[in-house]
């Protein structure tokens, strides 16, 4: 099986390299540019600017962090 590796995420050079694996065993990748790690799946999602924002709102309207991680679906 071939996985063919796009670009990094960070810098979008073509150029990476292998980089052992991480401690959950994914294959790990380092940019040869920026030297930024990564790996090509990730299990976790990244936080967008407009749920950045609407939590900002929600805790000046002073809702707990644990019911906003609930509500917005994050940890």
């Amino acid at each position: 099986m071939t996985v063919e590796i796009n670009s990094c995420p960070n810098c979008g050079c073509e150029e990476v390299s292998r980089n052992g694996q991480t401690r959950h065993g994914k294959q790990n990748y380092k940019c040869r540019e920026c030297g930024r790690q990564f790996v090509l799946n990730p299990a976790w999602k990244a936080i967008t600017k407009e749920q950045q924002e609407l939590m900002q709102r929600m805790l000046l309207e002073r809702i707990s962090q644990a019911g906003i991680a609930q509500l917005l679906q994050v940890s």
